[in-house]
C-alpha cells in the first residue's frame, strides 16, 4: 500500500486563520485510519486533492463536502441542560466536548469574524476538494451476515464538521431540509434532494436516530445526540473508536461527524431482546466476538487518536494550567467525573445510608460516593484483569444478528470472520478491565426490569458460563484451569456494573426527557453493588 506520508499533500496554508478561509472551514477536517492510527487533515490545508481517495460506501463513488452553504444553529441540546447549566463548569467531559477558545477544536457555538454576517445563519461556502484515500476498505465491513476478511492495511475515513449543528426541531418542521442538504454534500451521488427520504426510527426532538435513503439505495443512519449527553459521554472518543472499529471490520463505516451527531452505515439485521442473550444459539457467538474486540483493538491507539482530534487547532492562548490539561483515559476517571455532577437524590442518599456505617447527608453525599469508588478501585484495579478497549454498554439492544439466523444450539464456534454477530453504539467505549466489560454484559441479561435471577452464576460449575468463556477465548478446548481463572476474574467485577449504572441513572434522572424512572432504576442497580460487596468482604 502507498506510504501514508506520500498520500498527504504538503500544506498550502499554515495553521493560523487564513484570509479568504472561513473559521467554519478552518475547523473542519478529513479524518481517516491507516493501520489503526488516526490521521487528520484540516480541509483548508489540502493543496492537491487528487492524491487523496476514500473507498465509497456501496453506491457512492466518493465522500466529499462540496461548495455550498450549510445552516448553522446556535443551540446544541447535547450541551444544554435545562436548569442545570451550573453543571457545565464542574464537569470535565463537558469541557472536553466543548473546549474554550484556549483549548482545542470544538466550541459551544460557531464563531464568525465577519460582522456583516451577524444577521444570517448561513456559513461561507466550504472550499473542499474531492477526497480519496487508496484503500482495501471496500470489504472492510460487509452488510451481509458474514463479514469479509479484513486486510491489516485497510482504512476508514470520515469528514469532521465540528461547528455544524443539526437542529431537530427545525428539521421536523421543514421535512428535514437542512439534514438533506448535508447528505447531498457528503454523498455527491445523492444529487436530487427530492429523492432523499428520512425515516425516524427512535427518539424525539432532543435525541433521534434517523434512517436516510436515496431512491432505493441502502440507507445510512444519522444519530443526533440527546439532551445533556455531553456531560456524560466523550464524543471525541466515541468518534475515534467507531472509526477504529470500522477499520478492522467490527463496525459499520462512519461517513461524517457534525457538532451534535454522526452519519454512519446501516447494519442489516435486528437487535436482540434481553431474554435472548442467554439463548444457546447466540451467547457463544457474543462471547467470541467480544473476545475478538478485546484482543484486536489497541486502546492506546484510540487514546492517541483522541488526543490528535483535540489538538487539530493550535491554541490561541497558553497557560501553565492548560499545558497540563486533563483528559479521561479510563473507566475509573469517568466515574470520578460522573460523581462530581451527580444530583442530590433522596433514593441515592437512602441507598448509601442503608449500607454504610456513616451518616450520609446532602452535604457529604458526593464525598461518601467518592470514598466508596476509591474502596472499590483499590480492590479491583490491581487484581490482574487486563485493561482492554471495552464496549461498556453491551446490552441486548446493542447486539445485532441477522434476521434469518438459525436457532440451532451453537455447540462449536465458527472462524471469527464467519461470526455473524455485530455490536453497535460505542458512546461509552473506554479502556477498562476486561473483567468489568464481561461482567457488565452478563448484568444486562436481566434487562431493564432488573430481574437478577437472569444473570448467570459466575462459577466453573455453571455450563453456560464455561461455554461462554471458552467461546470468548476462541478456544473450545481450553482447559478447566484456564476457564476457571477467567470466571474468577469476571466474578470479582460482578458488583461494579451496578455501581456504574447506578451513578449514571441518577444523573439521567435529571438530564433525560425520556419517560422512564431513572432514579428507581439507579437504586435497583446500586442494590447489585451492595449485595456483591457484602459477599466480597465476607
Amino acid at each position: 500500500m502507498t506510504n501514508i506520508d506520500t498520500m498527504i499533500p504538503s500544506p498550502s496554508l499554515d495553521g493560523a486563520q487564513t484570509e479568504g478561509v472561513s473559521d467554519y472551514e478552518n475547523d473542519s477536517s478529513y479524518c481517516f485510519i491507516v493501520n489503526q492510527k488516526l490521521h487528520c487533515i484540516p480541509l483548508h490545508k489540502i493543496s492537491n486533492p487528487t492524491n487523496l481517495n476514500v473507498e465509497p460506501p456501496e453506491d457512492q463513488k466518493q465522500i466529499q463536502i462540496q461548495h455550498g452553504t450549510a445552516s448553522i444553529h446556535q443551540v446544541d441540546v447535547a450541551d444544554f441542560t435545562p436548569n442545570k447549566l451550573y453543571l457545565k463548569n464542574r464537569n470535565l467531559l463537558y469541557s472536553l466536548n466543548n473546549p474554550s477558545s484556549v483549548s482545542d477544536i470544538e466550541n459551544d457555538t460557531p464563531t464568525n469574524n465577519n460582522s456583516n454576517n451577524n444577521n444570517n445563519n448561513n456559513t461561507p461556502a466550504l472550499a473542499t476538494p474531492d477526497l480519496v484515500i487508496p484503500s482495501t476498505a471496500s470489504s472492510t465491513y460487509s452488510r451481509s451476515p458474514s463479514p469479509a476478511e479484513v486486510e491489516t492495511d485497510s482504512s476508514s475515513a470520515a469528514i469532521y464538521l465540528p461547528k455544524l449543528i443539526i437542529d431537530l426541531k427545525d428539521n421536523l418542521e421543514n421535512n428535514f431540509t437542512q439534514l438533506k442538504h448535508l447528505l447531498v454534500k457528503i454523498f455527491p451521488s445523492w444529487s436530487d434532494i427530492n429523492q432523499i427520504t428520512v425515516k425516524q426510527l427512535t427518539g424525539g426532538i432532543t435525541n433521534m436516530l434517523l434512517s436516510c435513503e436515496y431512491k432505493k439505495s441502502q440507507p445510512v443512519l444519522v444519530r443526533v445526540y440527546g439532551q445533556g449527553t455531553n456531560l456524560i459521554i466523550d464524543r471525541h472518543r466515541e468518534f475515534v473508536s467507531h472509526l477504529m472499529l470500522n477499520s478492522i471490520g467490527l463496525a459499520p463505516p462512519v461517513y461524517a461527524r457534525f457538532k451534535n451527531g454522526l452519519v454512519y452505515g446501516y447494519l442489516e439485521g435486528r437487535s436482540l431482546e434481553p431474554a435472548e442473550l442467554a439463548k444457546d444459539w447466540v451467547y457463544p457467538l457474543i462471547g467470541q466476538q467480544l473476545g475478538n474486540l478485546h484482543r484486536t483493538l489497541d486502546y492506546r491507539l484510540i487514546d492517541e487518536g483522541v488526543q490528535k482530534i483535540r489538538t487539530l487547532r493550535k491554541r490561541r492562548k497558553s497557560s501553565a494550567a492548560n499545558d497540563k490539561k486533563r483528559y479521561i483515559s479510563n473507566i475509573w476517571e469517568l466515574l470520578e467525573e460522573w460523581i462530581d455532577i451527580i444530583p442530590i437524590n433522596p433514593l441515592l442518599i437512602e441507598s448509601f445510608n442503608t449500607h454504610l456505617d456513616v451518616e450520609v447527608t446532602p452535604e457529604n453525599l458526593k464525598d461518601v460516593i467518592h470514598q466508596e469508588l476509591s474502596w472499590m478501585r483499590r480492590h479491583l484495579e490491581n487484581c490482574g484483569s487486563p485493561n482492554v478497549a471495552s464496549h461498556c454498554d453491551l446490552l441486548s439492544g446493542n447486539v445485532i444478528i441477522p434476521e434469518n439466523h438459525s436457532h440451532e444450539p451453537c455447540i462449536t464456534i465458527p472462524p471469527i470472520n464467519e461470526n455473524p454477530i455485530k455490536f453497535i453504539d460505542y458512546e461509552y467505549m473506554l479502556p477498562a478491565p476486561r473483567g468489568f466489560d464481561i461482567a457488565n454484559h452478563f448484568a444486562e441479561w436481566q434487562g431493564f426490569n432488573c430481574d437478577r435471577s437472569a444473570i448467570p452464576n459466575p462459577s466453573i460449575d455453571n455450563p453456560v458460563m464455561t461455554h461462554w468463556v471458552r467461546a470468548y477465548l476462541d478456544d473450545m478446548q481450553a482447559s478447566n484451569e484456564q476457564v476457571g481463572a477467567v470466571i474468577d476474574e469476571i466474578k470479582l467485577f460482578y458488583g461494579m456494573p451496578g455501581f456504574y449504572w447506578g451513578i449514571w441513572g441518577m444523573i439521567q434522572s435529571e438530564l433525560s426527557l425520556i419517560e422512564f424512572d431513572y432514579a428507581e432504576y439507579a437504586s435497583l442497580r446500586l442494590g447489585e453493588y451492595w449485595d456483591w460487596k457484602k459477599e466480597f468482604v465476607s
